[in-house]
C-alpha cells in the first residue's frame, strides 16, 4: 500500500526565512501485529497510544502553539508527521532522499517518539552531544521545567532523527521511556500521562522558539555512540528484555523484562543490570545490540547482571527474531 508523511509548513520573515527547523513525530504503527509486535500470538489491535500518537499528538500541538506566537518566525518551521517508521525509517529517509527544502539549509530536528508514559518526571533527550549549544539551552530551561533529564549525546538511535543526524543536521530526541505495553494491544488511550506530555510539549514549543531566534544556526557536531562490540549486522535474536533508558549508569539497566520470554524465564528481572552476554562485555544497549547479533536463536548464552550488590551468572535460551 501507498503511504505518506504528512507535512505542514510555518513560513519565517526575514534574512532567515530560507532556513528550516524541522518538529517530527511518526504516526504509523503496527496495525493488527505481526512483524514488530510483541504480542504476535494476536491479531488485536495496535492502537500505538504512546508509541507514536503521543508524539503526533505533541507535534500537533507544537505546530498550534508556534503559529499562535505573536511574532513572526524568522525561520522556516516544518511540521513533519512521518509514515513508516516501524518498518525502518522509511517515511524519513524518503524525506531526506527527496527534501521539500534544502537539507544544508535545515538546522535543527526535534523528533517526538514516545512522550506519553513520563514516570517519576523522567525525561531521555537523545542527540545533547550533536550542537555546543543544546547542553546550555536545556540548562536554561530547567528552572521552569524541573525534568530528571538523562541526557544521550549520540545522534543516532531507532528514531526519525537518526535520518537527519546522518546528513549533519543537529537533532534532539524527546522520549519518555519504554514500558511493558510497548508494541502491544495494551498501549492505548487510557494508559497516556497527558498532564505530563502537556509540560514536555511546551518545554519544546520554547526550545524551537529559541532556535528560532538564534542569530546564527546551531553548529553540528559528530555523536556517535561509543561501541565495545563490534556490529556485524545480521538478525537479532529475541532476548525478551526492556531496556531502562533513563538509568546511564555502566551496563544496561532493566525497567522491566517481557512475561514469558526468553530473559523473564531466564531469571532475568525488572532492576537487573546486564553486564556481559557470553564473552562480550556490555557498557550500553549500542554493546548489548552488537553483541545479540553475534548468537542465533535457540542458542544458550551467559548473561551476567548486576543485581543489587550481587553479581549473578544465568542462561538465556534466545528465542526467534520478532
Amino acid at each position: 500500500a501507498e503511504v505518506k508523511n504528512v507535512i505542514g509548513v510555518l513560513e519565517g520573515t526575514g534574512d532567515l526565512a530560507d532556513e528550516t527547523i524541522i518538529v517530527g513525530a511518526h504516526y504509523d504503527h503496527l496495525g493488527y501485529g505481526g512483524q514488530g509486535s510483541l504480542a504476535p500470538w494476536t491479531r488485536d489491535i495496535h492502537n500505538g497510544a504512546d508509541d507514536n500518537a503521543s508524539g503526533t499528538a505533541a507535534m500537533l500541538e507544537t505546530a498550534y502553539q508556534l503559529a499562535n506566537r505573536k511574532e513572526a518566525s524568522r525561520r522556516r518551521i516544518v511540521f513533519m508527521a512521518f509514515s513508516a517508521e516501524e518498518r525502518g525509517l522509511i517515511g524519513s529517509a524518503r524525506y531526506a532522499k527527496e527534501p521539500i527544502f534544502a537539507l544544508e539549509n535545515t538546522v535543527a530536528m526535534i523528533n517526538y517518539d514516545m512522550v506519553g508514559r513520563m514516570a517519576d518526571n523522567k525525561l531521555i533527550i537523545t542527540g545533547t552531544g550533536t550542537s555546543t549549544i543544546w547542553p546550555e539551552m536545556l540548562d536554561g530551561l530547567h528552572d521552569e521545567f524541573p525534568f530528571e533529564v538523562t541526557r544521550k549525546p549520540e545522534g543516532t538511535g531507532p528514531s526519525d532523527h537518526q535520518t537527519f543526524y546522518l546528513q549533519d543536521i543537529p537533532v534532539l530526541h524527546i522520549f519518555t521511556g519504554l514500558h511493558d505495553k510497548y508494541h502491544r494491544p495494551s498501549d492505548d488511550y487510557d494508559t497516556i500521562n497527558f498532564d505530563d506530555m502537556d509540560r514536555i510539549t511546551n518545554m519544546v514549543v520554547q526550545i524551537v522558539d529559541q532556535i528560532d531566534k538564534l542569530a546564527t544556526r546551531p553548529d553540528f557536531k559528530k555523536a556517535d555512540p561509543v561501541r565495545n562490540v563490534e556490529n556485524t549486522g545480521g538478525t537479532r535474536p529475541y532476548f525478551g528484555s526492556i531496556p531502562d533508558f533513563a538509568d546511564d549508569d555502566e551496563g544496561l539497566p532493566l525497567s522491566g523484562v517481557t512475561s514469558g520470554g526468553p530473559a523473564a524465564k531466564a531469571g532475568i528481572k525488572k532492576g537487573d543490570v546486564i553486564i556481559g552476554l557470553g564473552e562480550f562485555t556490555i557498557d550500553s544497549i549500542e554493546d548489548f545490540d552488537s553483541a545479540l547479533r553475534r548468537f542465533k536463536p535457540g542458542q544458550k548464552v551467559k548473561v551476567t547482571v548486576k543485581r543489587g550488590k550481587e553479581k549473578l551468572e544465568l542462561e538465556i535460551i534466545l528465542g526467534d527474531p520478532r
